[in-house]
């Protein structure tokens, strides 16, 4: 299969220009991520956030998908944990020209 995509030139200087910026946002991203506060989700309320069925958040965390960071047969789910699944499933689709 041949996909035509369009060629741009440019020079070295422009090159470290893009790269330069896109560090930087990807950077100011990360440090967002890591500064940002955690917080702990019942099973219910996580299913709600990820607009699954409960007993498909108790999937995920049999699968490792998700974190249970619950003591006994208490489930917690950290924020974090559930914006990790949120990007992942965004970053898996490709735009197709």
């Amino acid at each position: 299969m041949n996909i035509d995509r369009p060629v741009y030139l440019i020079d070295s200087y422009q090159l470290e220009n893009v790269l330069a910026k896109l560090l930087d946002k990807k950077f100011d991203e990360l440090i967002e991520k890591i500064n940002k506060e955690e917080i702990i989700y019942t099973r219910d309320q996580a299913s709600t956030i990820l607009g699954v069925r409960p007993n498909t958040v108790s999937s995920y965390i049999s699968k490792g998908i998700l974190r249970n960071k619950g003591l006994a047969r208490k489930v917690l789910i950290s924020s974090k944990d559930i914006d990790r699944l949120l990007n992942k499933n965004k970053s898996t689709f490709k735009i197709v020209a």
